[in-house]
C-alpha cells in the first residue's frame, strides 16, 4: 500500500458583533481558494479538536473564544495526502486582534459581505452555521 498521509484540522466561524473573522493568508491557498480563511489549523498530538482550536486562535489573532459547537466537516484530497478538517462555531470574546506572522492582515465581515472574499463552499458552510445559529 503507498505512503498515504493525513492530517486533521480545525476551523472556526468566529463571531463577534454579527461579524465573521477572515485572516488574509501570507501566500494564496495551495488549493486555489485564495488569501481569505477562516482561522484553524492543524491538531497537535494529544488534542482534543476543541482544544486545537482554541490554541490555534490564540497563536493566530490572540483571541479567546467560547466554542460552541461542530457546525461541519469537509475533507481535501491530494497526490498521497488527505485533510480532514471539523468547522466550528465559536463567539470572540472581544474583537482586538493581535496577527501571527502567518497572516497579513484580518477582517471582521459583514455576514452579508462574506461571499466575496470566500468560496462558494465555505461561503455555504458559513451561512448554514449561522442561520441555524440564530433560528
Amino acid at each position: 500500500m503507498e505512503d498515504i498521509r493525513f492530517h486533521i484540522t480545525v476551523k472556526g466561524i468566529v463571531v463577534y458583533g454579527h461579524k465573521v473573522l477572515l485572516l488574509k493568508r501570507v501566500r494564496p491557498s495551495s488549493d486555489g481558494l485564495g488569501y481569505w480563511e477562516l482561522p484553524g489549523g492543524g491538531l497537535d498530538y494529544g488534542e482534543t479538536p476543541n482544544q486545537a482550536l482554541i490554541r490555534e486562535l490564540k497563536e493566530e489573532t490572540g483571541l479567546s473564544i467560547d466554542v460552541i459547537k461542530p457546525a461541519y466537516t469537509f475533507t481535501k484530497i491530494r497526490v498521497g495526502y488527505q485533510t480532514v478538517g471539523i468547522g466550528y462555531l465559536a463567539l470572540a470574546e472581544n474583537d482586538h486582534i493581535v496577527l501571527s506572522d502567518e497572516h497579513t492582515d484580518y477582517l471582521w465581515c459583514d455576514i452579508k459581505d462574506l461571499q466575496k472574499y470566500l468560496c462558494e463552499e465555505i461561503y455555504n458552510d458559513i451561512i448554514y452555521t449561522i442561520n441555524e445559529y440564530y433560528k
